[in-house]
């Protein structure tokens, strides 16, 4: 019964968050390592290779729908790649000196901050119209996006969320981006982040690889009907659902995951 659960929710959320600039991490990692019991590190790594399924699936439909600004991508790609080597690095070795709480604490101290940003800027777009166009990243602007894209890249190799969360954000509160070019956008980092930090997990904790090696037929097989699904929710969201229509659904997916990781440490302290 776990397992249909699981499933349900993989693509549940494949599906719903694909257009979002969302991987899903924030709900897979939860899904992965409460309700099947997986370990925490394996929960991350598998997490990272079902979010870069996602965002194959849902760039491939902003590509078609022209949202995606490539110049904006590739200014924040080799930072974040280095925030997920050295993410995935901090994780091995908080989770074996210090237990898995403090990637938990970390976990909700970044959600939180998400839910902060992410509420402001809805207060602001109701206030002020979206401009997206000409986008022009340099001096202390750049300096910043690419800061923030190195606390995506940590975050994606430290508590598997993929960093989309953070990217999608920086794409709406620092560069102004609309909802959907800035999900696209974020897809176009993601891509390229995820896989290092998935190689950087195996090359830090070995076991992970013959862990994976034992999974069952459908249990390999889930990430390319992830990236199918994440390809269907994209494109009927684009099509059919108004810009601002996205937010809400953001904002709920990053606080069901952030309530859930709070229980977990208030009944690790009790």
């Amino acid at each position: 019964m776990e397992e249909i659960i699981a499933l349900a929710i993989i693509l549940i959320t494949a599906f719903m968050f694909a257009p979002l600039g969302l991987g899903g991490g924030f709900l897979f990692v939860p899904t992965l390592y409460f309700i099947l019991g997986w370990d925490l590190q394996l929960s991350i790594v598998c997490s990272l290779i079902l979010v870069w399924f996602v965002s194959i699936g849902s760039r491939r439909a902003h590509d078609e729908g022209g949202y995606t600004v490539a110049g904006v991508g590739r200014k924040g790609r080799i930072v974040a790649i280095f925030g997920a080597i050295i993410g995935a690095l901090a994780a091995d070795l908080i989770i074996a000196e210090a237990g898995e709480i403090i990637i938990k604490i970390l976990a909700i101290i970044l959600l939180s901050l998400v839910i902060y940003r992410g509420i402001k800027k809805l207060i602001e777009e109701k206030k002020n119209d979206i401009h997206d166009e000409d986008i022009s990243i340099q001096g202390a602007l750049l300096y910043r996006y690419k800061l923030g894209c190195l606390t995506g890249g940590l975050s994606a190799g430290l508590i598997g969320i993929g960093g989309g969360v953070i990217f999608t954000m920086l794409n709406r509160i620092v560069l102004g981006l609309g909802p959907h070019k800035a999900a696209g956008t974020s897809y176009l980092i993601v891509m390229r982040v995820v896989p290092v930090a998935i190689v950087s997990h195996l090359l830090f904790n070995p076991s992970l690889i013959d862990e994976i090696s034992k999974f069952d037929t459908l249990t390999l097989a889930l990430p390319l009907i992830v990236l199918v699904t994440a390809w269907a929710g994209a494109k009927t969201a684009i099509r059919m659902l108004p810009q601002s229509a996205l937010t809400y659904p953001y904002l709920l997916a990053v606080s069901l995951s952030l309530i859930r990781y709070l229980i977990d440490v208030v009944e690790n302290i009790n």
